[in-house]
């Protein structure tokens, strides 16, 4: 071996230890989780007394005081009554492990989203580095959503089933997936917006029949009569949780900075205005159509490329969480799906504005996530910190650049118009449009 081998072995040898190392470390964090999730979980008890009840035959799910017509405590079961049956088997378990078997679900989730986005991008490189990778850019809000045992990444995970499906030219799974995930937090309707403007009617209507049975099919158990109580409960106890505090929603954002009152236990008081709920709520409305139209407008001309796919898709999840009337913090787990979009482009991509275009859809959303979060510490940081709606100028930030890339994407690449007839394009198919 010659001596101008012996420091590139010696790098190399380091890289792979480094890389080891880092894995190791990861590994170690998700067992942390691991057991943090079982132990101490918040959101994923509710879903396992409610299980519990409708296995000893109690079907009274929500609150007394939502029966009542009145608020509820904050903690409790949100959902459409048919989601609690899907919750039945974890309620065989103690609530520890079946936590625990809960978040393992959740992890192999998580894997089966990448790998599926990956397979779609054609990116053959998905492996446990790129999930790592993905994992870290989303990781203040991975961590939390896997630490509190929520199950909106289960929501995700739907959308993305139904999204494979459709392009798979399948109609009855992808109904289903999307109708229990409409089921289970109603924005997902966004997304069956998005299949009537590909004009996929069949999966539509096959949607909207599902989700009727969802609605209606457990009045089989409990009586038609006590059942309408119960959907009474649900709305008012699900039309509750859009006015508490801890949302980074647009709306959120707008009511943090521009009506008093938020310097509780959980916020500093960032407001700037003094406006009523009213006048926030109209600027919400008038926000939320300034980015349907936005979406609209890099939506309209559908695309031949699966890339242009996934970058639509990836509009439709972002604008959820932004759009949503009410967005927890771990809820923008939703962003790990375009995360693992733009990851899949970098290695491809030949302009260097497109290539700095990913790297600000990436910064946007790890900066929020993971990299600030360590550096805001202590609590009076951390609550400043917190109280600026960071996760929502993030997601914004990320939503901007997807616009840009899959309106560029189409300008150089065969599209369709709305109606399915092939329009005129800029360049042959073979070339990919941010390889130019």
């Amino acid at each position: 071996m010659s001596s101008t081998e012996l420091p590139q072995v010696t790098a190399g040898t380091r890289s792979r230890w480094l890389q080891r190392a880092g894995l190791a470390v990861f590994l170690v964090l998700l067992v942390v989780l691991a057991r943090e999730s079982a132990r101490h979980s918040i959101d994923f008890p509710v879903y396992h007394r409610a299980a519990r009840q409708i296995l000893a035959g109690h079907f009274e799910l929500y609150p007394q005081e939502a029966y009542d017509g009145h608020p509820g405590p904050s903690q409790g079961f949100r959902y459409l009554p048919a989601i609690a049956y899907l919750f039945v088997p974890f309620g065989l378990l103690p609530l520890e492990w079946s936590a625990l078997v809960f978040y393992v679900l959740k992890l192999l989730a998580l894997w089966w989203v990448g790998a599926t986005i990956a397979r779609r991008a054609g990116w053959p490189d998905w492996g446990f580095g790129a999930f790592a990778l993905a994992f870290v850019i989303v990781g203040g809000y991975l961590a939390e959503e896997l630490r509190f045992g929520n199950a909106h990444f289960f929501c995700v995970w739907l959308m993305v089933l139904a999204y494979d499906r459709v392009e798979a030219g399948k109609v009855l799974t992808p109904a289903l997936a999307l109708a229990v995930a409409i089921a289970t937090k109603l924005t997902p309707l966004a997304l069956l917006g998005y299949f009537v403007l590909r004009r996929r009617v069949s999966v539509v209507l096959a949607t909207l029949a599902m989700l009727v049975v969802l609605v209606i099919l457990p009045a089989g158990a409990t009586g038609w009569t006590a059942y309408e109580r119960e959907l009474r409960a649900y709305s008012t106890y699900a039309l509750e949780k859009v006015d508490e505090g801890d949302n980074y929603s647009l709306r959120g954002a707008l009511s943090r900075y521009l009506t008093p009152g938020h310097a509780d236990i959980s916020h500093v008081d960032a407001s700037v205005a003094d406006l009523s709920p009213a006048a926030v709520n109209a600027l919400w409305i008038a926000g939320v159509l300034v980015l349907g139209l936005a979406a609209l407008f890099a939506l309209w001309q559908a695309s031949s490329d699966p890339v242009a796919k996934l970058l639509e898709f990836s509009i439709v999840l972002t604008g959820i969480v932004l759009a949503s009337p009410h967005t927890q913090r771990r809820y923008f787990v939703t962003l790990f799906v375009p995360v693992v979009v733009l990851l899949t482009q970098w290695e491809r991509l030949r302009s260097g504005r497109d290539r700095r275009l990913v790297l600000m859809g990436v910064l946007a959303t790890a900066a929020p996530a993971t990299i600030l979060p360590l550096v805001f510490g202590g609590r009076r940081l951390a609550l400043l910190y917190e109280a600026t709606s960071p996760y929502f100028f993030g997601a914004f930030g990320l939503f901007a650049v997807l616009v840009i890339l899959t309106l560029r994407c189409k300008s150089s690449f065969p599209v369709r118009s709305s109606a399915g007839r092939p329009a005129r394009s800029s360049v042959d198919a073979g070339a990919h449009p941010v390889q130019q």
